[in-house]
């Protein structure tokens, strides 16, 4: 009888094979089980991912469901049966809210975490409840294969919740279990379907620890001031790396070396205490290339997961289109496969990807998770965290250090009040040697303040200077001083020019410096991180002292200068007819710091007072202004909202569309290819670079102009670019001129 029902029981078929030869329902189960178990351990939470994977398709031992394997046309809910297996068999015991977190994972292992609901639900409104109460198909012929012993839950959790929210805690424990649950799921049906895949075989994070350290020799012997500096700083974060895991602030001004010194800490911190991957976090898309780069060149592309929405690997080919040579192709194949779950030893991806991640409900944003454990995690430019979203940010930070054995490191030249987040026992400890020592040495910059000033006035400053940076708040802003200035040796930039576009543009700036030739540029705050370019002088428009600060950073900034010259003004402009509310309030902030600051506003002490100002001038709801923590702190710690959390965490709120721009002859032949290749996701990833990201209303007032073109129905593209696209300010929107209150 047994027999008979194991053959009878198949969670998989192939096309065109034999039914002997489909994949038998006890073997996917076991199979998922052992690698959930697998999963789950570096979280910690092993054996009830290996509970719920074994649970979680017993709807498929319904004959209804092996008829649709046959190819009967029916629906069949496979989904549900083991939560309310698992519900019905804990029920009154001391397990039932562990049962109850499983189910909220078997219930979502496809369609994603639902929220729990209420007793009003009807089946099929989608809630955890609503699902518990669907009528399912017979699925009692699990017990011929499986007994009840076998769905074990632990009798203690390993976790510390956080006081006060036990549903936030609980909530992350239910999202890790869902992603090694979901993760085992896919990947063991990917096995059976198409093989064992390229998974998982890099260097040991040992092996590129040695490399980063061999490549570090090469500072070893500074004779420039500061390079003996940024030695000083490196060689701190190196021997604190022996510090147990935990929270970590890098504090060193702009132009310090903190991106190599926090890898150093990174690299050398894991390999001591047997961490497993290291997560770089960045905050804009438009340096995240560059600082990939950095990391790839000491420590191998096959080694570097660069993941973000500017990056895919679908249908990675060659320029000439040909296939790959082998070993290519097989290193393509591999961080393609990583971008699914993080399986690499390092991953650079920015704050949308890493963040949005930790709250989504979905199983395809939900599988790296489990691979978060155990990591250090870098924040660089920790001041551009989501201010809107401060506190479910930080208390996801602190589930990840504090019940998931990782370390995180937030690292900036303006330190915010992080801790004021935090639960009150948390203290970050700074792995520079001495950050106001720091400061005083790399203090390189006089910044005055010059008050209101018109245009008029500032383009006739800028016109007099040889060489000047001036950065400003708006598109708009910064197109109209650009047009006022003399013609020789000006420049403008922003994101409505195209990747390439900048790069020649920076790439013609950093000749000019470098050959003293005349050199005036006005920008927005595009230029204010991972950009390496050196004025004698800067102007500013007042904005947050972070911004400021960021900005002081461009000028003399090799300290080749015995001072430089910053100088912050109020714009009196035409051009500025709306500025985004947070700009305002942080320049009202500035202005109060300034009072108190006037001879040292870039400094340890005005920072952490603008920081207390502005965190003070908000309401708590204002760091959770959409209440995330709400959709957790219910009355029972198992009622959870996960699709509303997900729903609402959005660290971009408004969404923008990439138009590809027939930049130069390479764009040309690019978008001809797009229109006749059967592989687009590989020739838009070779577009990107001459791709602009606008928002919706700035995309419809070129669509009305036509100036959009629809490419294989998908893809939209600049047309009649001599009208649309200006060789040195780029896009031109016709409804505004380049934005009013779009400050990138």
């Amino acid at each position: 009888m047994e027999d008979m029902i194991r053959n009878h029981f198949y969670a998989h078929s192939k096309n065109g094979e034999e039914k002997r030869n489909w994949q038998l329902l006890i073997d996917h189960l076991i199979n998922s089980s052992r690698l959930a178990e697998k999963f789950g351990q570096d979280a910690g939470i092993s054996q009830l991912a290996s509970t719920a994977a074994l649970v979680h398709d017993l709807g498929k031992y319904s004959l209804e469901f092996q008829q649709r394997l046959e190819g009967r046309k029916i629906r069949v809910d496979h989904s549900t049966a083991g939560a309310k297996e698992l519900c019905k068999i804990f029920k009154g015991t001391p397990y039932e809210p562990l049962a109850t977190i499983l189910a909220y994972c078997i219930v979502g292992h496809h369609t994603g975490l639902p929220d729990y609901g209420d007793s009003s639900d009807l089946p099929g409104d989608g809630t955890l409840l609503a699902r518990l109460k669907t009528a399912v198909c017979d699925y009692s012929h699990f017990q011929v294969e499986l007994s009840a012993a076998q769905f074990e839950l632990p009798s203690k959790l390993a976790i510390r919740p956080i006081k006060d929210h036990w549903g936030f805690s609980f909530a992350f424990m239910t999202r890790m279990i869902f992603s090694a649950v979901v993760d085992a799921d896919f990947q063991e049906t990917q096995t059976y379907m198409q093989g064992e895949k390229p998974r998982g075989v890099y260097e040991s994070i040992e092996k590129l620890r040695d490399r980063y350290n061999s490549f570090l020799g090469k500072f070893d012997a500074p004779v420039r001031e500061i390079d003996i500096k940024r030695t000083q700083t490196m060689r701190s974060c190196i021997e604190k790396a022996s510090l147990n895991p935990g929270f970590f602030t890098l504090t060193v001004p702009t132009g310090g070396g903190k991106t190599l010194s926090s890898m150093a800490f990174a690299l050398n911190h894991a390999t001591r205490h047997g961490l497993k991957r290291i997560i770089y976090v960045i905050p804009f898309t438009t340096i995240i290339e560059q600082n990939a780069k950095v990391f790839k060149d000491i420590l191998g592309e096959e080694n570097i997961l660069e993941h973000h929405s500017n990056f895919d690997w679908e249908g990675k080919r060659a320029e000439n289109g040909e296939l790959l040579d082998n070993q290519t192709n097989n290193v393509f194949s591999k961080l393609k496969l990583a971008a699914e779950n993080w399986d690499i030893p390092i991953v650079v991806t920015t704050n949308v990807q890493f963040f949005e991640s930790l709250f989504a409900n979905r199983s395809s944003r939900c599988r790296k998770l489990h691979n978060i454990a155990k990591s250090v995690i870098i924040f660089d430019e920790a001041q551009m965290f989501p201010r809107d979203y401060m506190y479910p940010v930080m208390y996801a930070i602190r589930e990840l250090v504090t019940n998931y054995g990782a370390s995180a490191v937030f690292c900036t030249a303006t330190q915010p009040n992080l801790e004021k987040f935090l639960p009150e026992e948390i203290h970050p400890i700074e792995l520079a040697p001495d950050p106001q020592e720091l400061y005083n040495f790399y203090r390189r910059v006089e910044v005055k303040s010059i008050g209101k000033i018109s245009d008029h006035d500032l383009i006739g400053k800028l016109n007099s200077e040889d060489q000047v940076l001036c950065i400003v708040n708006t598109r708009a802003h910064a197109k109209g001083l650009f047009d006022g200035l003399d013609s020789k040796g000006s420049y403008h930039l922003s994101t409505l020019m195209c990747p390439v576009h900048r790069l020649e543009t920076m790439m013609d700036i950093r000749d000019r410096l470098s050959k003293q030739l005349p050199c005036r540029v006005v920008s927005t705050t595009v230029m204010e991180a991972g950009v390496d370019l050196d004025f004698p002088v800067g102007y500013r428009a007042l904005t947050g002292l972070d911004s400021i600060n960021q900005a002081a950073g461009r000028v003399n900034r090799e300290m080749k200068r015995s001072d430089g010259k910053m100088f912050l003004f109020e714009p009196d402009s035409e051009f500025v007819k709306k500025v985004p509310k947070y700009i305002a309030q942080s320049a009202e902030i500035t202005r109060m710091v300034l009072r108190e600051f006037p001879d040292e506003p870039i400094s340890i002490p005005a920072i952490q007072t603008f920081y207390n100002y502005l965190y003070s001038l908000k309401d708590k709801r204002d760091f959770d202004f959409k209440n995330i923590l709400g959709c957790f702190d219910k009355s029972q710690s198992f009622m959870l909202d996960f699709a509303d959390a997900a729903q609402k965490f959005r660290v971009i709120e408004e969404a923008t569309l990439s138009v590809i721009i027939p930049y130069n002859q390479e764009a040309l032949l690019l978008i001809d290819e797009l229109k006749n290749t059967p592989y687009p996701f590989s020739t838009l990833r070779k577009l990107q670079p001459f791709s602009v990201s606008i928002y919706e209303q700035e995309y419809n007032a070129l669509n009305q102009k036509g100036a959009i073109e629809i490419i294989a129905d998908k893809f939209p593209a600049l047309v009649n670019e001599k009208d649309y696209y200006h060789p040195k300010t780029g896009l031109i929107i016709p409804t505004s001129g380049g934005g009013d209150a779009l400050f990138y």
